[in-house]
């Protein structure tokens, strides 16, 4: 089974108006902040893409330096409904780099508790670095932590290796919320699946010419999928609402053999003749 992302979209908006009044009255104004940005995140593993997400909201930290520290490759022992490890279809994830994390202290404004987010004291994930109280940079009630970070390869999780995270109550308990989206491969070639979404890829038609041009070893009309190698591509004219790619090599059709093979012979039955005439 391949999941897929469709719909997705990242959006920020801050604006404000800057007020003043001069010495004889007269006011002033400005807009500012003034910032609105939006991107449409496709389905994938490349740039401007994300295949999988996940997300923990109202988490609980019942005490002052309580924590929980969270695998982001599998996210190993934790459940959110549909199994441990599972995602909210009940899928195991494996995800290999973060295109969006949003952290929430959930805690009701002026409460006491601080949210704290570091690496893991063992195989920390640093791409977001640390943020504590103690450095003046844990996340207070109602406030957000955020990065978003579309470029091929993301957020990269190396796991076992940097692939923990941390969330600490600090001052008092803390209500916290935690969104990613994620791809499952730090590439586009390499990725072993991905299943193409209709909202942000249409591939409805492709012609001869452009199947030759792609492939530099063999064609099959009858085929309802593209698959790539690294040694021989298969491609398909007919329509198709997957791409997979595969590390092993793609076997040519049996009907571009035979076609080859009957041209083959066609050619030489017409040189014979052409000599014969000649003679």
């Amino acid at each position: 089974m391949a999941e897929s992302m469709s719909g997705t979209k990242f959006s920020l908006k801050l604006t404000g108006t800057l007020n003043n009044a001069l010495t004889d009255g007269t006011p002033t104004t400005a807009s500012c902040p003034n910032v609105s940005y939006s991107d449409s995140i496709s389905n994938g593993v490349g740039s401007g893409c994300a295949d999988r997400s996940w997300q923990q909201k109202n988490g609980e930290l019942a005490n002052h330096e309580d924590q929980v520290t969270l695998c982001l490759y599998d996210f190993a022992g934790v459940d959110i409904g549909a199994g441990a490890g599972k995602d909210p279809l009940g899928q195991d994830m494996a995800f290999q780099n973060v295109v969006a994390i949003v952290i929430v202290n959930e805690n009701a404004a002026g409460a006491a508790g601080h949210l704290e987010v570091l690496p893991a004291s063992s195989h920390g994930w640093t791409p977001i670095g640390s943020h504590t109280v103690a450095a003046g940079s844990s996340i207070g009630p109602q406030g957000i932590l955020m990065k978003y970070e579309p470029e091929e390869g993301g957020l990269d999780i190396d796991p076992n290796v940097s692939d923990r995270l941390t969330l600490r109550a600090n001052g008092g308990a803390v209500t916290y919320s935690i969104y990613l989206l994620a791809r499952t491969s730090d590439t586009e070639s390499s990725s072993s699946s991905s299943s193409v979404s209709s909202s942000s890829v249409s591939i409805s038609s492709l012609s001869s010419s452009s199947l030759s041009s792609l492939s530099s070893s063999s064609a099959s009309s009858s085929s309802s999928s593209i698959s790539t190698s690294s040694s021989s591509q298969s491609m398909s004219t007919s329509s198709s609402s997957s791409i997979s790619t595969s590390s092993s090599s793609s076997s040519s059709s049996s009907s571009s053999s035979s076609s080859l093979s009957s041209i083959s012979s066609s050619s030489s039955s017409s040189s014979s003749h052409s000599s014969s005439s000649v003679t």
